[in-house]
């Protein structure tokens, strides 16, 4: 078995479809696709989301942080007035305890890097 994993962004291949709770969605219809390079208790992979709006609500022991490869995002954390907005080449950090929504602004990928606290 092999200790090296890897992703070549420009040719990912097939990827895991995913779409968000409908009772989380907002606005739209997003889809997701997700190309996970590790698995539990850490993950990192890529993914990626088609514009549409829903909510994000963490847990207490979940922190992610991720790097924004292609599109634009508007994070709403609960109890600001303004969103975030991000873009290429933008590092985020959703603490443990998050809770907003997110808004693909256009079709996005990152980098993630999700683990248990």
């Amino acid at each position: 078995m092999s200790h090296l994993k890897y992703a070549h962004t420009g040719n990912l291949g097939t990827g895991e479809p995913g779409r968000p709770d409908p009772d989380l969605v907002i606005d739209g219809s997003p889809h997701f696709m997700s190309w996970p390079l590790i698995d539990a208790p850490a993950m990192s992979g890529i993914w990626a989301a088609s514009p549409g709006h829903h909510r994000v609500i963490r847990g207490q022991d979940l922190v992610e942080t991720f790097y924004i490869l292609d599109g634009e995002i508007e994070l709403y954390e609960e109890g600001t007035a303004l969103p975030k907005r991000f873009g290429p080449g933008d590092l985020v950090v959703l603490e443990p305890g998050f809770r907003g929504s997110w808004k693909t602004i256009s079709a996005m990928r990152k980098v993630y890097f999700t683990s248990k606290i």
